[in-house]
């Protein structure tokens, strides 16, 4: 399952792209990806925007938003399901950093996922595992975007706290279902030279330590 945020990024958006569309895999639409199919200013989306194909956009537009996947077990979202792409579903980020939200919060975040008993989430880029009336929320975290800085809903830093790449191996057993967070190293180097060729080097430090530089 891909969840979204697919190509943006100082790196290679079209050869992501082509990857991705190959893999064949479950794969739903993030924030990023509707920001570049609306014309979004931001860096990351004009970056990737202006190396992506006809073919590449189509593929982009045809993505779902939400899949239910495992006869209904499974709801897959980029944000919340409740919310849309933006809202994150499992942090509170008011402080500045993000923590894991109270049970509340998070149940509202869920309204609309039916009977599933697992929910797929992104956004954040932090990996977790949450568990709520039973439903088990997993979010794998990010493949090469360790961490980041937003304004929305308040000025705020998110940092996997390492560069390693995420994903997360989800299963049921007999008992339930099971998941379990990875992370894999790979040339970060590389990829920080990349961003900084494009003059991100606040992505470039948070490529080869898992943390945004201070401000």
């Amino acid at each position: 399952m891909n969840l979204g945020d697919l190509v943006s990024g100082p790196f290679d958006p079209a050869g992501s792209a082509d990857a991705q569309m190959k893999l064949g895999c479950p794969t739903i639409a993030g924030n990023h990806e509707r920001q570049i199919l609306e014309g979004g200013t931001g860096f990351a989306d004009v970056f990737a925007r202006q190396r992506l194909s006809p073919t590449h956009l189509d593929w982009i537009a045809s993505l779902p938003e939400n899949l239910t996947l495992a006869d209904g077990e499974v709801f897959a979202c980029h944000g919340s399901p409740a919310g849309g792409d933006l809202e994150y579903l499992l942090e509170d980020v008011s402080s500045g950093r993000p923590f894991v939200d109270t049970e509340d919060a998070i149940r509202k975040r869920l309204e609309g996922i039916g009977t599933a008993r697992v929910v797929l989430c992104g956004h954040t880029h932090i990996p977790r595992i949450v568990a709520v009336d039973g439903i088990l929320i997993v979010n794998p975290g990010s493949i090469g975007m360790p961490g980041y800085r937003d304004v929305t809903p308040v000025p705020h830093v998110m940092e996997a706290g390492a560069p390693h790449a995420r994903y997360a191996i989800v299963e049921k057993l007999s008992s339930g279902w099971a998941a379990e967070l990875r992370a894999v190293p790979y040339d970060f180097d590389a990829a920080a030279r990349q961003a900084e060729q494009a003059g991100r080097d606040a992505v470039a430090y948070s490529l080869r330590t898992g943390r945004m530089p201070p401000i």
